[in-house]
């Protein structure tokens, strides 16, 4: 029954007119049962996402994202964009370190895990370091980091990355009492 649950989803999923679909419980199970590497999926934020941290006068050890000048402080931005592109750098645990940025190791990745969403279905969402979706500081690229985004951020992946996948489906006809 299980099974069948699965592959429903499955043909849901790849039925529907969007072509990317949510990273979810169901469909890691999937990707996992039928041996998908998770290196050689394309992977997308659904929403943008803002980090901010103040710099000190003699911090100006700013590897990633822009300063800008805020009350006369300087601020040091970090943006991701909505539905940018992202691979996988590491797989722990359940957590999933995803990098947005061309080059960029476990430092500049984002921690991405399942958290319990609508209709009970775990969906691959922003985490912090220890997994936790409630939190407010975000470490990137060395440093700790404020997070302005009211909206969760979760996973997102191509449709297309099931294109070779083949589902074995057998009916049950039913068992009567003679």
């Amino acid at each position: 029954m299980k099974n069948l649950a699965i592959v429903l989803f499955a043909v849901v999923l790849l039925s529907s007119c969007s072509q990317q679909a949510y990273l979810t419980g169901s469909l890691m199970t999937l990707i996992k049962e039928n041996q998908l590497p998770l290196e050689k999926i394309q992977f997308y934020n659904d929403n943008a996402l803002f980090l901010e941290r103040e710099l000190n006068a003699s911090d100006a050890n700013v590897k990633s994202g822009k300063i800008i000048l805020i009350n006369g402080k300087s601020i040091n931005r970090v943006t991701l964009e909505q539905q940018t592109p992202g691979v996988l750098v590491k797989q722990a645990n359940d957590q999933l370190l995803i990098s947005f940025e061309a080059g960029a190791g476990e430092e500049k990745s984002l921690h991405f895990g399942p958290v319990v969403g609508e209709r009970g279905e775990y969906y691959y969402q922003l985490v912090d370091d220890a997994g936790s979706p409630t939190f407010s500081r975000l470490s990137y690229d060395g440093n700790k980091y404020l997070l302005y985004n009211k909206k969760k951020v979760r996973l997102m992946i191509m449709k297309s990355s099931f294109s070779g996948l083949k589902v074995n489906s057998k009916r049950m006809r039913g068992n009567r009492v003679r």
